[in-house]
């Protein structure tokens, strides 16, 4: 360990904007992810990081990622702490870059419809400051209480209203980022340029390694004039399959498509059917003609309306289970202790990207390997596009909670690896983290080989964020 960390990186920043006490360190050392869904990765959740630091200005970064160059020490990147994939999961003698003191919202313009913030601003924050400009933030995962804008870039975040204003990286105009050698860049917020390479593109989803985002210049929407909720229930999950399959076809485009299947016999309250929950959100006329056309559409699946209740509470509490972690987790006496009590939960949740003419295909695959391995499917869903799809499963009788579960891990790795097969990506919502590293040379193939030379041409000594999503 190096013994004088701490004292070099406060001259760099300042003293408190360092830390190298023991419970501060443990506060940050982790994400969401826990042992059991990390699998053979468990062990990468246990470090011993040398020191937290706070910067607040790009300046601050810049010194950090030079002195930790210099010194060959590495750095993770760390925002909310709501990633689930283990993307901000520490290393031993490691910095951890905390940046929630970088949490200014620089402007909000309201005729050029984009806003600046930097990266440690909380996106409910985010989201009240657009809406007193007449705006919307399009990015509304269920951690907006608690998850920041440079954390939803680096996994180029999805959230509930993907299916109209798509995942976070698609609502980035421009980047500042300091890169690993210390040196700031700056990209052009502006909506369209013709050139590239995109040095946006090299910074959203790549969980930090190529780079560290400083601020971000974002599209923002239009407030609606008019928002309905709408619930629909199918008789199975193909009916409603096609249905959404149908809306897209059709060019109806809904703020939120949430749909699923749950299973849960143990509760009595467990849905007996599939039900698809539609949000609109636009001008009173297009709103109008988008559910006049969803019913209709539905209707000729067989769906039926659902309790519309019940869905105005689904989308009253899509944030509960963000705030839950907020308290439980975040704002607990000891943090690292409740992140490892969380473990427990022995359950995978799986986000895969597959063409629209081979989901119902790849779900009948699953069912087969499932049934082969004694894995319970809990829900099977679509959730803002019909290519994707999503599933929660458990392993019967399943007594491991610390990663030591491999015939759980194979079953994992083998439906991944077949979306991957059947010309699909792995995930589509939560990014790669530590949990799926291993599975990017099957998801990339040999353009792996680019992107890693792009990783050790930026950062020849791999300190920044080593380990995750390129190695």
């Amino acid at each position: 360990m190096n013994s004088t960390l701490g004292a070099d990186l406060a001259r760099l920043v300042g003293a408190g904007c360092v830390s190298t006490d023991r419970g501060q360190i443990d506060r940050y050392s982790g994400d969401a992810l826990g042992v059991y869904r990390a699998f053979r990765a468990a062990h990468r959740l246990e470090a011993n990081p040398g020191a937290v630091a706070w910067p607040t200005s790009a300046q601050h970064v810049s010194a950090i990622l030079k002195y930790a160059q210099a010194h060959q020490v590495p750095v993770v990147p760390y925002g909310g702490g709501t990633g689930v994939m283990g993307a901000a999961t520490s290393m031993d003698e490691c910095i951890i870059l905390n940046l929630q003191r970088m949490n200014v919202v620089v402007d909000v313009r309201s005729q050029d419809m984009v806003a600046r913030l930097q990266p440690g601003v909380v996106l409910e924050d985010a989201n009240v400051a657009f809406n007193k400009q007449g705006l919307l933030m399009g990015h509304d995962p269920w951690s907006r209480p608690i998850a920041t804008v440079g954390g939803a870039i680096s996994t180029n975040g999805m959230g509930y209203l993907a299916a109209k204003y798509g995942s976070m990286g698609e609502q980035v105009l421009g980047l500042e980022a300091v890169l690993p050698d210390g040196e700031i860049v700056r990209t052009n917020g502006i909506p369209k340029p013709s050139y590239g390479p995109s040095l946006n593109s090299l910074l959203i989803g790549t969980e930090g390694t190529l780079g560290v985002v400083t601020e971000a210049t974002l599209r923002a929407f239009p407030l609606p004039e008019k928002q309905l909720i709408l619930g629909v229930d199918f008789p199975d999950f193909e009916s409603g399959f096609h249905a959404v399959a149908q809306l897209y076809a059709e060019g109806v485009r809904p703020a939120m498509v949430d749909y699923g299947e749950e299973f849960w016999p143990e509760n009595s309250d467990s849905q007996d059917c599939a039900t698809l929950y539609l949000a609109f959100q636009g001008f009173r006329e297009d709103v109008d003609a988008h559910l006049t056309r969803s019913q209709d559409i539905c209707g000729r699946f067989g769906g039926s309306p659902g309790d519309q209740q019940e869905a105005q509470e689904f989308w009253d509490t899509r944030h509960s289970s963000g705030e839950r972690y907020r308290q439980e987790v975040l704002l607990s006496d000891d943090p690292a202790k409740a992140r490892r009590d969380r473990s427990s939960y022995r359950m995978d949740y799986l986000h895969v990207a597959l063409p629209i003419s081979q989901v119902l295909a790849y779900r009948k695959k699953c069912q087969s390997i499932f049934q082969d391995t004694n894995v319970i499917v809990r829900e099977w869903s679509l959730w803002a596009r019909p290519e994707f799809f999503s599933f929660l499963i458990a392993r019967e009788n399943e007594e491991h909670s610390n990663g030591n579960a491999p015939e759980m891990a194979d079953v994992v790795d083998q439906v991944l690896n077949l979306a991957q097969q059947m010309g699909g990506s792995m995930e589509y919502c939560h990014g790669v983290g530590v949990k799926l590293a291993h599975l990017m040379g099957d998801e990339l193939g040999n353009s792996l080989n680019v992107a890693q030379a792009i990783k050790r041409t930026l950062d020849p000594n791999l300190i920044l964020n080593p380990g995750k999503l390129l190695g």
